[in-house]
């Protein structure tokens, strides 16, 4: 009789020890980040070497910017995202936001605004910070049950007309307008999604239309870009050069595109090629067809992200996403309707892919907090 062999002893793996990023999302966000490298060097290697005698000036400040985002995108799918939900977090990094917003203000202007701490080897903009504090905040505050019980005027939409209104009136007094208008998009979606009825933010929003309108029409530089929006043609080397220059970069990329780093409107005609205007470059060299994929990774990353938000296992990480999806995509629909002059031209970044460290830091950052909820979901 042989003997009997002992039956193996299956161990169930909880969920919650062995959890997976959303691939999908996941490798958008890279691919992104990844073309942006590439694309950035294109796109300022003629005039880091003119200016800074190294074409690689610029895409290597970018190269260490990603690598701190991804930094922070790690720690923050380490940590998860409920860890976020303490009011210790949520007040804390609100209180950081508003010292470094009140800080900027009273540092001397660079490039004429007040939008910039400069430190060694980096300048930080605060308003990239407050973009997420308010995400952060709102999520929380919203999610809470005594809230959700309560949405009326006095408990509900005070205390959050105090908080947003603050950081949009000190990233107002640094004269970024762009941020004003993402952050006030993005606090409407997270709003409607929380239940409030929509005419609250929307009778919020035509309040401060005036005060919108007057900072517009104060400035010369800004009612320029509104004429050069009108008709670029009236002042085709003044305020209407960046807006012409950057639809015959467009145009001259037809469907295939003219070859990589072959761009000709980025040598010293485009300003601001590697920065706001970043996806001029990218139609001009890559072509339609390259522009579409561009266009298909950001509907991804809403498709991901809002899957995240309506699949999260409580209220809390569905506002967060939701949150951090409508600011992402947003940002990047607002840059294309500036490159594409669909819109006045505004100082907004294409997430992931222009120069800028700030930017790239806290897209990742935000990232990360995405990634948390849909590895929940």
């Amino acid at each position: 009789m042989q003997p009997r062999l002992a039956t193996p002893t299956v161990i169930p793996i909880s969920r919650n020890l062995v959890t997976f990023v959303d691939p999908w999302l996941f490798v958008t966000i890279i691919a992104l980040v990844m073309f942006g490298l590439v694309m950035v060097y294109s796109a300022s290697a003629t005039l880091a070497r003119e200016a800074y005698q190294s074409q690689f000036h610029f895409v290597l400040r970018q190269a260490l910017a990603a690598l701190l985002g991804a930094g922070l995108l790690l720690g923050s799918l380490w940590l998860g995202y409920t860890r976020l939900q303490h009011p210790w977090v949520v007040y804390g990094l609100l209180g950081v936001t508003v010292f470094l917003l009140v800080l900027v203000l009273l540092l001397p202007p660079i490039r004429g605004t007040h939008r910039f701490i400069r430190l060694p080897g980096l300048m930080f903009q605060p308003s990239e910070l407050a973009k997420l504090s308010m995400v952060l905040f709102l999520a929380y505050f919203l999610s809470r049950k005594d809230v959700l019980a309560r949405r009326n005027l006095r408990d509900v939409l005070l205390p959050v007309g105090l908080v947003v209104g603050l950081l949009i009136g000190l990233v107002f007094l640094g004269r970024d307008l762009g941020t004003i208008l993402m952050m006030g998009g993005t606090a409407t979606a997270m709003l409607v999604v929380a239940g409030i009825p929509l005419r609250y933010p929307v009778l919020a929003g035509l309040f401060c239309s005036p005060l919108l309108l007057y900072a517009v029409l104060k400035e010369p530089y800004r009612r320029a870009r509104l004429l050069a929006f009108l008709d670029p043609w009236k002042a085709p080397r003044e305020e209407g050069f960046q807006i012409i220059q950057s639809l015959m970069a467009i145009g001259s990329g037809g469907v295939a595109g003219v070859g990589f780093a072959q761009s000709r409107q980025k040598l010293f005609y485009l300003p601001e090629a590697h920065t706001d205007f970043i996806f001029s470059v990218i139609a001009e060299e890559v072509g339609l067809i390259g522009s579409l994929m561009v266009v298909g990774l950001f509907g991804m990353l809403a498709f991901r992200g809002l899957r995240a938000a309506f699949l999260a296992p409580d209220e809390f990480g569905k506002l967060l996403a939701t949150g951090i999806t409508v600011l992402l995509v947003g940002q990047a629909l607002f840059n294309l309707s500036v490159v594409l002059s669909l819109v006045p031209a505004k100082g907004i970044p294409l997430p992931f892919i222009s120069y800028g460290g700030s930017s790239m830091m806290m897209s990742l950052f935000a990232a990360g907090w995405l990634l948390s909820v849909s590895r929940r979901a």
